[in-house]
């Protein structure tokens, strides 16, 4: 793969982004990245608690999740809410929205240096899980 110059990156850049005069906002069709946001995503086929997300817990303090849920014609989208002190996680689910049942359920905890958001779905049949979290510095 050939290496970008600076002048390919900023014309990249100039190209993405607008100027919106009217709102006096910067705008973009593309996702952006930066350290406190992060999506993702993951189908699973078991009922076995596995970790959606982890993250630095010496980094970050709280975080908030949107997560959306679908198996089948089924679907589930909690956002959750969380917070912890460098050894116990506090965590709640509210603005759960469902087609029929739960399609998983979510716990937290701290092991080693990374908060864990664990997923457990509710059934063996294929269930795509994504999120999107924003972190709050510690």
């Amino acid at each position: 793969q050939m290496a970008k110059s600076n002048a390919f990156k900023l014309a990249e850049l100039i190209r993405v982004f607008q100027y919106n005069t009217v709102s006096d906002e910067i705008e973009t069709d593309k996702k952006t990245k930066d350290k406190n946001k992060k999506s993702g995503d993951t189908t699973k086929t078991a009922t076995t608690e596995f970790n959606l997300d982890t993250f630095a817990h010496a980094s970050f303090r709280a975080a908030r999740y949107i997560v959306a849920m679908s198996e089948g014609s089924d679907f589930h989208s909690t956002e959750i809410m969380l917070i912890h002190d460098g050894s116990s996680v506090t965590l709640t689910s509210y603005g759960t929205l469902k087609s029929s049942s739960a399609l998983a359920t979510f716990d937290a905890d701290i092991s080693g240096g990374n908060l864990q958001l664990k997923c457990t779905p509710a059934s063996s049949s294929s269930t795509t899980i994504k999120f999107d979290r924003i972190v709050i510095d510690a």
